[in-house]
């Protein structure tokens, strides 16, 4: 049985930084992934009302994942190239709704050995990193581990002879 990887994102250096990390440990692992971009409802409604004069079917629903708006699309194009780079399998899935509770819906679904996301912040707190509440709720309620990349992590040089964790064979 292969390894499986639920990968959490949405359009953050965050949640970047937590696809590379999880295409170079699937590539460690030859496990596969599972990349779910969640539109949170308020940004879909917001995304409705800025573009529907602008341009015809802002949504789309590829293969029945639901609605999705650019920048979920833009991210999750990204995470397919990186994945197709380092020969990783990918499958996509595009979710609306409570951010928390659709990445919690999938890894029932899909099972996943290790929930990966980035360490999306609450903008509100100035004076101190605050984890997103829809990140806190993750980490509580999930039954698998769940892996929180900060946003500053980067690949040691292009492709590193060690593992993503840093250390030979990791």
């Amino acid at each position: 049985m292969s390894a499986r990887l639920l990968l959490a994102v949405e359009d953050s250096p965050a949640a970047l930084a937590a696809a590379r990390y999880a295409v170079e440990l699937a590539r460690t692992l030859h496990a596969g992934i599972t990349a779910v971009a969640v539109v949170p409802n308020g940004a879909l409604v917001a995304t409705a009302t800025a573009t529907a004069t602008a341009t015809a079917g802002t949504f789309d629903v590829p293969n029945g994942d639901g609605p999705t708006h650019p920048p979920a699309r833009t991210v999750l194009g990204h995470i397919e190239r990186l994945a197709h780079l380092e020969e990783v399998r990918l499958q996509t899935v595009r979710r609306s709704g409570d951010v928390a509770r659709r990445v919690l819906d999938e890894a029932r679904r899909v099972g996943p050995d290790l929930i990966v996301l980035g360490r999306a912040e609450n903008s509100a707190s100035a004076d101190r990193a605050v984890l997103a509440p829809w990140v806190t709720r993750v980490l509580e309620s999930a039954h698998q581990p769940v892996l929180v990349v900060p946003a500053e992590w980067r690949p040691r040089g292009s492709r590193p002879a060690r593992g993503p964790l840093g250390r030979p064979g990791s």
